[in-house]
Formats: structure tokens, sequence, C-alpha cells
């Protein structure tokens, strides 16, 4: 398992070196040309995206995670399970896109303040919609374990999405409108390229049986999404409306330093869930993740002191002397961004298909966040914002593992765990002070 792990961790680690890294690349770009106001809206409407990624689609993809590989031997059934979960995310994302377009001007004075946004909303709807089937056939890839075959759409998906990006910015001069016309393009593109590849698995083909198996275990998990959702994404909600998109911009521009860490990290997040459904009733599986979960603590740790320490002059490089009060904000969210993912390490809940506390705890956990960074952005702005943060998804890390511990126990070092996290804590005070 870990020899399989790391090999497709690896893949995938390259990979969004890659593909995100080109996006990083470009940010410089795109904070020059693009108005510190409209980075900022951009930010937010791509928050709202991931509210509606959760909601729209009752997180079907989870389960298709979660049973594809358990009926590899009967490729009938994947074909059933993997065609009703993407007609079903189709239809469901229909329903956004005619609200939108019926009502664009509204939203586009309600979310965005200007009614003269509403091409950017309707604009935006479609690419919702693009990223959903885009998502949708890469997790049948990782279910399947077509490593090699995410890496390639990945790719060409960040090569398409820059591509177009910066025509429509930079050459055409369209702003948000052009930044998010590219994307669309891209994705577009991306997708046909993706059917491709798992038309074996999707037909015109829909099972209700299917879609009953697959909503019994994922439903719950729209609440639980909700909740990590609101842990991750509500601040930046939360900044905008109390203090408006240009500071939203300069924390949007620390969370894509800060996102750094994840172009490394997510290799593991890529690999292990696939894995994890694959072999977790080996008897060696447990203590194979407990390995990993160790080796992910001290690359973690590195990269908090490495971001934490370089933040300055990373700020000054990506966005401009203008975001540089981004810069406080780098270490708690490159913090924030490792601590999220580690609940990965802990599949006990999923495993034993109790997502109902999963959906409690994140629920619980994202509710606490909404209450602390109202409290704490208009007291510290967007500082407070980032420890609320910060402490949310640790939290949510905590409840998580101590459940699902009792359901399938990984054999943690809980020593070599305390020291990680303290030493974590002590370098963001060293920054702070």
């Amino acid at each position: 398992m870990i020899k399989a792990f790391f090999k497709d961790s690896l893949l995938y680690t390259f990979a969004n070196l890659f593909t995100r890294g080109i996006g990083f690349v470009l940010l410089p770009i795109y904070t020059r040309v693009i108005s510190k106001h409209e980075y900022g809206l951009f930010d937010y409407l791509t928050t709202i995206g991931f509210l509606l990624g959760v909601i729209v689609t009752l997180e079907v993809t989870q389960a298709i995670y979660r049973f594809i590989p358990e009926y590899k031997e009967t490729p009938l059934k994947q074909i059933k399970l993997a065609s009703t979960g993407f007609w079903f995310s189709l239809l469901m994302y229909s329903w956004p896109c005619l609200i939108c377009f019926t009502y664009s001007s509204e939203l586009a004075h309600l979310l965005l303040d200007d009614a003269l946004y509403a091409d950017v909303i309707k604009v935006t709807s479609i690419l919702f919609l693009s990223n959903a089937v885009l998502y949708n056939f890469t997790a049948l890839m990782r279910a399947n374990l077509l490593s090699k075959q995410v890496v390639i759409v990945s790719t060409l998906n960040a090569v398409f999405v820059a591509g177009f990006s910066l025509l429509f910015v930079v050459y055409f001069k369209l702003g948000i409108l052009g930044l998010i016309t590219g994307q669309l393009f891209g994705v577009t593109l991306s997708s046909i390229v993706s059917f491709t590849l798992v038309k074996a698995w999707v037909k015109f083909v829909f099972c209700f049986e299917s879609l009953k198996e697959m909503l019994t275990f994922s439903a719950p998990l729209i609440f639980s999404s909700i909740g990590v959702v609101l842990s991750m994404f509500v601040d930046r909600v939360m900044l905008k409306e109390f203090l408006g998109a240009e500071h939203l911009a300069s924390y949007a521009v620390a969370i894509k330093i800060a996102s750094i860490v994840t172009l490394l990290m997510v290799g593991f997040q890529s690999a292990l869930t696939p894995l994890i459904y694959s072999n977790y009733e080996k008897a060696e599986t447990p203590r194979k993740i407990a390995q990993l979960f160790h080796f992910y603590l001290l690359a973690a740790l590195f990269s908090l002191f490495v971001l934490g320490f370089s933040a300055q002059w990373l700020v000054v490089i990506v966005a401009g002397t203008q975001y540089t009060d981004a810069v406080s904000y780098v270490a708690p969210l490159v913090c924030s961004a490792l601590v999220s993912s580690m609940y990965l390490f802990f599949p006990g809940l999923s495993i034993a298909k109790k997502t109902y506390l999963i959906a409690a705890v994140n629920i619980f956990v994202g509710v606490l966040n909404v209450i602390l960074n109202y409290v704490f952005i208009p007291k510290y702005g967007a500082l407070g914002a980032a420890f609320s943060t910060l402490f949310s998804v640790f939290l949510a890390l905590m409840l998580n593992a101590a459940y699902s511990q009792k359901n399938y126990e990984i054999p943690v070092n809980k020593v070599f765990a305390f020291f990680a996290f303290l030493s974590s804590g002590i370098i963001i005070l060293f920054l702070l002070i």
C-alpha cells in the first residue's frame, strides 16, 4: 500500500506543482492588471462556488470514492454508479444556472454591489457547472486509481485556463469578466478531454437504485461539508461584508501564498483516500496510515517554517507593495491549510459509514467559526479571521480523530504529534511578535 501511495502521491504532487504553480506564477500579472477591488470580488465568487459545490450535488462524488473501488469486480455496477452520479450532478447544477441567467442583475447587485456585473454572474454560473463536470470525471479516475490520467487532465487544464485567462485579461483587458471567461474556456476543454478517458463508465444510464445507495451515504455528508466550508471559507465572505472587497483581496493573496503548501501536500490527499478504501480490510493498513501521518507532520512543520519566514518577500514579489498587509496572515493560514487535510488519516467514521457523526462534528465547528469570525473580524480585522479559521479546523481535526479512532484505530504516536503541533504554535507566535 505504501509503495502504491508514494507512487500516486508523487505523480499528483508533480502535477499540482505544475498546474497550481502556473496559477501562482500568473498571480503577479493578475494583481497588477486587475484592480484590487475586482480581485477581491473574484475570490468572493470563488468562495461561493465552493459552497454551491457542496450543496447542489448533495456530495454525490464522495459516494463515487466510496463505492467504485468496492465494485471493481462488477463493471456493470460501476457503470450504473458513475453514470447516475454524473447525470444527477449535471441536472442539479442546471437550476442554479437558470436562476443566475434569469436574475443576473439582481444577483450582481446583491453579491457584488453593482448591477453592471450581471454578465459576470452569468458566466460564473456556467463556470461552476463546468467545474462540477470536470470534478466528477477526475473523481471517477481517482476512484479507479488512474493517477496518470488525472495528471494529464490536471496539466492540460492548467495550461488551458492560464492561456485563455491571459488572453482575456491582458490582451482584451476584460478584467474580472475576462478572468472568469478564460477559466470557463479552459475547464470546458479539459472536461472534453476527461470524458474521453472515462467514457467506459459514463453512459446514458440512470439507475434510481444506485442513486439511492449513493445518496444514503453522501447526503449526510452535505451537512458535514457545509461545516467544512464554514470552517474554511466563511472568513472570506464575512471579510467582504465587514471590511470590503479590497481587504478581502489582501487576505486572498495571503491564502494564495499559503496554498503553496497544498501544492506539496495535495499528493497525499489525492492518493490516500482511494488507497484507504481499497485496502482498509488488510491488517497492516492502520500501521501504514500511521507511518504516513507521521511523515506528513514532519513535512507540514518544515513547510510552515519555510513559508512563515519567507512571507515578507513572497508577498511583495507575488502581489506588490500594495498587498504588504497580507504578510501577517500567511503563517496561520498555512497552518490552517495543513491541519484541514489531516482528517484524511483518520478514516474510521467513513469506513463505518457513520457519516451523521462527521456531519455533526463539522456543522458544530462550522457554526463556531461563523461566531468567531463575527466577533473577531470587527476587532482584529483579517488577522482575527485567520486565527478563527485556524482554531476551527484544529478543533474539527481533534473531534473527527477522537470519534474515528473508536471505529478504526490508527496507531498514532501521540507524543510525536503533540510536539509537532506545539512547535507549529511556537513558530506562529514568534512570527507575530
